[in-house]
């Protein structure tokens, strides 16, 4: 019997050995990994200290990157050595989350690499988010709680005048290059670098912080911080901004590119397709892109007018929305009127996502208006907040001419911005633990605006659209994002003029400013990304519907879309791919 029994041993334990080392093996594996993903994260918040910030880091809050041509080509060497590096641990061998994880920053570092020239010559300049406006944005996202995070601050402004001549270099070199962005783009620059000049220490947004700081800082301290932030604007940047909009003025206004599309640019057919991949994250062409997009707006356009005529509206489509806009019922009176009515609808939908979503997360933010040195060409935009709850996210309205604006298509804006769009998904993927931390903040437009413009679809099941006009409103806001698709292509690759581009605005958003040609202009292949990322959500919820029959069940398909947080649609069709086949 004790013979047998120490045979029977032997045999399990020849059996278990195998599958004991290649458990041992994948953990191994997956805490290397982990260390690895855990070093590019502090390497990239070291390497840009403004991304570190904005997701709340505050190591780094005292300095700007550094994009002199040795800080590029450092960064460049960073991202090629972390690529080489991961391409060393091998796939099958890891946990299927370890497999995604590598998956995204593979195809994260080498988007990144492909894009990196036309995201430094031709990108830094531009009225949304060009360099400018970035250094805005940045403080706006630092804390105020302590002595240490206000000389961050001060800190920060002092080093504005290197900061900008580090840029000035990058433009110097993009005009040797022929890379420079169009005139039209170079003037509204110039406009929001006179009118941030033209700000005193009391106006200015980036001395914001000496009206919040806390009252346990002591008297005789925030005496000495106001003093020397006020110093610093005053003598470092208000110099360095007056040194800025010269430069823009003189030397890189009159280097502007003549065409307005980036097809018109030396290498500017690769350019601009390297753009639709890394923004669309599909290989889709221009062709293709620009056929859907003209097709979109017919179906939708269908749809618009079965709505108008169930109204007793017996015109077109774009009759209505005039007819629309010149109702007193749907014009605000004032930026306040809009901001309330934008966080009332805001309010409406928060108690109704448990009937669509299995996971809610903390949802601190609040709707903002746009500063006036930006509003006219910038459009509405979210940030999400701090994971820890150190600062909120904002819905930053564009409340430009608010009397001009009509009503019924803000709640779909609020649906995208807000909840369930931009800050929703944001919160919810920063708040997943089990996530490595440049997952939590890793993002793509194709998906986080593809699930903004899905987000918008939602509206009745939480609340909203409840009238004709504010689900006419809901389609006339999809049409616009189709409409985008044959204007920005139109632009970049067939050679339209900014008046034909505009003219095609007019006649398929009639309500839709003017500025949004110039939008699609300065960033190539963004203004893609809305209905490319929608459309395959949409056809992805079709597939469980029709695969899972009476089993689907909204909730569940939300999550499958969400709780891997950011991914380029091809990998969300895989992820999704697996809930499918399996219900889970």
């Amino acid at each position: 019997m004790k013979g047998r029994f120490f045979l029977l041993v032997a045999v399990m334990a020849s059996l278990l050995a195998p599958f004991s080392g290649a458990q041992v093996g994948a953990a191994e594996g997956s805490k290397e990994l982990s260390k690895f993903f855990a070093a590019y994260f502090e390497e990239r918040l070291r390497d840009e200290p403004e991304f570190a910030t904005g997701v709340g880091r505050h190591e780094y809050d005292d300095r700007w990157a550094d994009v002199s041509r040795q800080g590029r080509e450092q960064r460049r060497s960073h991202l090629t050595q972390r690529l080489e590096q991961l391409e060393k641990f091998p796939l099958d061998q890891l946990p299927e989350q370890d497999r995604l994880s590598v998956k995204l920053l593979r195809y994260d570092l080498r988007a990144q690499l492909d894009a990196l020239d036309i995201d430094t010559y031709l990108l830094r300049v531009g009225q949304m988010f060009g360099f400018h406006n970035r250094v805005y944005l940045t403080i706006d996202r630092m804390p105020v709680h302590t002595v240490r995070d206000c000389e961050n601050i001060i800190a920060r402004i002092h080093g504005v005048p290197g900061n900008v001549d580090q840029n000035i270099g990058i433009m110097n070199e993009a005009i040797e290059r022929g890379w420079t962005q169009p005139k039209i783009v170079a003037d509204m620059v110039i406009e929001q670098l006179t009118a941030q000049v033209a700000q005193d220490a009391s106006k200015t947004p980036l001395l914001a912080f000496l009206q919040k700081m806390p009252a346990n800082i002591p008297e005789g301290e925030r005496a000495r911080l106001r003093k020397e932030g006020s110093d610093a604007f005053a003598n470092d940047f208000v110099p360095a901004w007056r040194k800025l909009l010269a430069y823009m003025q003189t030397t890189y206004l009159p280097k502007a590119r003549p065409g307005i599309g980036i097809g018109s640019l030396p290498g500017g057919k690769e350019a601009y397709a390297i753009l639709i991949r890394r923004l669309t994250t599909t290989q889709a062409t221009p062709e293709e892109i620009h056929s859907l997009g003209l097709a979109e707006v017919k179906r939708i356009e269908e749809e618009m007018l079965a709505i108008a005529r169930q109204t007793g509206f017996s015109g077109s489509v774009s009759e209505l929305e005039v007819k629309l806009a010149e109702m007193p019922e749907q014009r605000f009176h004032s930026k306040e009127e809009m901001l309330a009515y934008c966080r009332n609808a805001a309010k409406i939908v928060e108690p109704e996502l448990p009937n669509q979503f299995k996971h809610i997360p903390m949802l601190l933010y609040g709707i903002r208006a746009i500063p006036e040195d930006r509003e006219q060409a910038t459009a509405s935009n979210a940030e999400a907040p701090m994971p820890d709850g150190s600062a909120p996210g904002w819905f930053n309205l564009r409340a430009y001419q608010a009397e001009k604006q009509v009503k019924y298509d803000k709640e779909s804006l609020v649906l995208h911005e807000a909840v369930p769009g931009h800050i929703f998904q944001g919160s919810l993927a920063r708040s997943r633990k089990e996530l490595p931390e440049f997952r939590k903040f890793y993002g793509n437009s194709a998906y986080a605006e593809g699930w903004a413009l899905y987000a918008e679809s939602l509206g009745s099941q939480l609340g909203l659209y409840r009238d004709p006009y504010s689900r006419f409103g809901q389609l006339a806001s999809e049409r616009f994002r189709a409409a985008r698709l044959v204007i920005d292509t139109g632009i970049h690759s067939m050679g339209w003029t900014r008046e034909q581009a505009q003219e095609y605005l007019r006649a398929h958003a009639p309500t839709q400013a003017q500025s949004e040609v110039d939008r699609y202009i300065s960033w190539p292949a963004q203004a893609l990304s809305y209905k490319m990322g929608q459309l395959k959500i949409v056809e992805l919820r079709r597939k469980a519907e029709q695969r899972l029959g009476a089993k689907f069940d909204v909730r569940d398909f939300h999550d499958a879309v969400l709780r891997d947080g950011s991914l380029p649609l091809e990998l969300l069709e895989e992820e999704v791919g697996k809930y499918i086949a399996t219900g889970q």
